[in-house]
């Protein structure tokens, strides 16, 4: 998992990578000319998503358009196809989430230069509900029709693809949306890439030197249709390709590296101690990297002091003084709706009293080799939530207690001790 902390509007996602392409372009020329050249280009994004961080999407766009139009001549809508591949990594944190289906809006920024204009074009794109597979990467597919345009001045014209704004909603099965609610992705065009989408020539003669209005579908003139060539627009009127791309989500944390997540919980609970007759309560706090294509995690356990009062053999009353000191790393598997946990623990008696009187106070009452802790979810766990854990640990008779070693040790030992634990998502 990528580091980064995750919160309730956070992330694929999950991740939603998938409609990283389904815009990669929203401008390309129409059908205003009877041949036209079939047209794909393929660009590779960087789109930071919640819960899952910065992801690698490769965009295949297609479509036809014209060798060469007129000038005055409208090019007219056309139908363009984009598909883009989802990655594993968005998959499985989708599917964390309890995502079935991902659905949204995007605005794809594109530039046309031609003889007397540069023109930034912002086109805003619908994306269709797409199903999430259990496992795996998987293409999603998304259509639109692009605006029609016409020029005043013959020579060449350049189509070039920038970058893409996302908002998307993930949803469960019955509808309603994930813990990771609606997020916008600002996804960014890896450098170094040759994004010219298609070039072509416009001849002279062929139509008047008057723009006709754009049709119903087409948008706002000032965003699409060039002005006439005597009046070639002023560079401060020319909105940058940027302008009308909504920024990220102020909920949405900054992305995290490589696969991985932080996923941070503060976790409560309670250990009986079967033996002894009591229990002591457990505060925490639980830091865990996750590397959702792999399924597993790693992890801090950071354990409050605690106390209890037993009664040993069965009515000498007891009060103890518990330091619980986590041992490496803890580890587990993460899948949808449930996790497992496992780690070492001492645990440590730091002080012991009888009828209220002090028989040993240190730092080295504790079993020789360290506890081994196991555990796994009861119910659904949701990684953007949390959820409860439960199971059972063996306390080994513990040594170096004092001058009552001997008595102590024996007595604290103590097999099959139910933990029960539950953790919620830092806010």
């Amino acid at each position: 998992m990528t580091p980064r902390k995750v919160s309730k509007k956070l992330v694929a996602g999950v991740a939603a990578t998938s409609a990283a392409g389904l815009v990669a372009t929203g401008l390309l020329l129409g059908s205003g000319t009877s041949s036209a050249d079939p047209v794909s280009l393929t660009l590779n994004y960087t789109c930071p998503f919640p819960l899952i961080g910065d992801q690698p999407i490769k965009v295949v766009i297609q479509s036809d358009m014209p060798a060469s139009i007129g000038v005055g001549q409208q090019t007219g809508v056309f139908d363009i196809k984009a598909v883009s591949t989802v990655p594993e990594t968005a998959t499985q944190g989708l599917t964390l989430v309890g995502a079935t289906t991902i659905e949204g809006k995007a605005v794809s920024g594109a530039k046309v230069d031609a003889p007397g204009i540069s023109l930034p074009v912002n086109v805003p794109v619908t994306i269709a509900k797409t199903p999430v597979p259990a496992s795996g990467a998987f293409d999603v597919v998304a259509t639109g029709q692009t605006p029609s345009l016409s020029f005043t001045q013959p020579g060449t014209a350049k189509i070039t693809v920038s970058e893409l704004s996302l908002n998307l909603t993930p949803r469960k099965a019955d509808g309603t949306e994930t813990g990771l609610g609606t997020f916008d992705s600002a996804c960014t065009l890896n450098p170094g890439q040759d994004n010219l989408l298609h070039q072509f020539e416009i001849t002279g003669g062929g139509g008047g030197s008057t723009t006709p209005p754009p049709s119903s579908t087409t948008p706002p003139p000032s965003s699409t249709t060039p002005p006439s060539s005597t009046t070639p627009p002023p560079s401060s009127t020319t909105p940058p390709p940027s302008s009308t791309t909504p920024p990220p989500s102020s909920t949405t944390p900054p992305p995290g590296n490589g696969n991985g997540v932080n996923v941070n919980y503060d976790l409560k609970g309670s250990a009986n101690l079967t033996a002894l007759n009591g229990s002591v309560a457990i505060n925490g706090t639980f830091n865990a990297v996750a590397d959702l294509a792999a399924g597993k995690y790693v992890g801090d356990l950071k354990l409050a002091p605690t106390s209890g009062k037993f009664k040993i053999v069965g009515f000498l009353p007891v009060d103890a003084n518990v330091s619980l000191v986590p041992v490496g790393k803890s580890t587990g598997t993460v899948a949808t709706g449930a996790i497992t946990y496992e780690s070492k623990l001492d645990i440590v008696l730091t002080k012991i009293s009888v009828f209220g009187f002090p028989i040993y106070q240190g730092d080295t009452c504790k079993a020789p080799n360290p506890t081994d802790l196991k555990l796994k979810s009861v119910g659904n766990f949701d990684v953007l939530k949390g959820g409860k854990i439960q199971g059972t640990f063996d306390l080994a008779s513990p040594a170096n207690c004092g001058q009552l070693n001997d008595f102590i040790g024996p007595l604290a030992a103590s097999p099959n001790n139910p933990i029960d634990l539950d953790l919620a998502i830092k806010k």
